[in-house]
C-alpha cells in the first residue's frame, strides 16, 4: 500500500515539473498558439467510485479490526482547469478498532463508517488524456453506537462502556491520476477516536476511526 502511494506521488511530482518546463520553454520564444478560452463550459460533474477500506490501526494481533468494501458519490465543480470543489458522501464497510487502555480489544458493533466531507482536488494536464491529482478535504464521519462489557478482575461485577452514535470531524489527503473519464486514487481519511471512560474502574474504551481506500471511478459530466 505504501508503494501505490510513493508512486502515484512520484508521477505528480514528474506531471508538475513537466508543465514547468513547457511553460518555460514558450518564454523562451516558441511561437505561442492559440490561447484557450479559460471559461469551463461544462463545469459540474459527479465522480461514482469504489474499492477496497480498511482500518489504520490493526492493532498487531487484533482479530476484530476487519477491512471492507468502499463505495462514494462526489458532486463536483471545476473553478479552473486545474482546480475543482466538492462533496464527497462515502459508506466504508469496515470493522474499527475498540480497546480498553489500548490492551483489551473487542468486537465492534459499528458496521460501516458513513462520511460527508467538503474536498478540493489541484489537477495537472500532461500529455494526452492523463491528469494526476492531489486533494484534501474537511467533514462528518458518522458512526453508529457501538456498547462493551467487561468482567472486574476478582470479581463477578461486569461494566459497560456504552460508546454512541456520533459524527466525529475529520479530514483527508489523496493522490490519484485520471485518464479521461476514468480515475484512480488513493486516500487517507484521519477521523477523530471516541472514547468513554467508566467510572467504576477507570478504564477507557476507545475506538479508532481513521482509514484509508484504493478506489477505482467515473465521471459522469464536466469537460473531461
Amino acid at each position: 500500500m505504501r508503494k501505490f502511494f510513493v508512486t502515484l506521488f512520484v508521477m505528480v511530482s514528474f506531471a508538475v515539473k513537466a508543465q514547468t518546463v513547457a511553460s518555460d520553454t514558450a518564454i523562451t520564444g516558441t511561437p505561442a498558439r492559440p490561447a484557450k478560452s479559460s471559461k469551463i463550459e461544462k463545469p459540474f460533474k459527479v465522480n461514482l467510485g469504489v474499492g477496497f477500506a480498511a482500518p489504520v490501526d490493526k492493532a498487531g494481533t487484533n482479530s476484530f479490526v476487519k477491512p471492507g468494501f468502499v463505495y462514494s458519490v462526489e458532486p463536483q465543480y471545476e473553478l479552473s482547469r486545474n482546480l475543482e470543489v466538492g462533496v464527497r458522501v462515502e459508506q466504508a464497510f469496515i470493522r474499527r478498532s475498540e480497546a480498553l487502555d489500548g490492551d483489551i480489544y473487542k468486537d465492534t458493533k459499528v458496521k460501516s463508517m458513513l462520511s460527508a466531507v467538503a474536498t478540493a482536488n489541484y489537477v495537472v494536464k500532461i500529455a494526452g488524456a492523463i491528469r494526476p491529482y492531489v486533494g484534501v478535504g474537511i467533514g462528518g464521519y458518522y458512526t453508529a453506537e457501538s456498547s462493551q462489557t467487561n468482567q472486574i478482575q476478582g470479581s463477578s461485577s461486569v461494566v459497560s462502556y456504552p460508546l454512541p452514535a456520533a459524527v466525529n470531524l475529520g479530514g483527508l489527503g489523496r493522490i490519484g491520476i485520471k485518464y479521461g473519464i476514468l480515475n484512480i486514487e488513493g486516500t487517507y481519511n484521519l477521523v477523530s477516536d471516541l472514547s468513554v471512560t467508566n467510572a467504576a474502574n477507570r478504564l477507557t474504551l476507545t475506538a479508532k476511526n481513521s482509514y484509508f481506500s484504493v478506489k477505482a471511478g467515473l465521471t459522469i459530466g464536466g469537460s473531461r
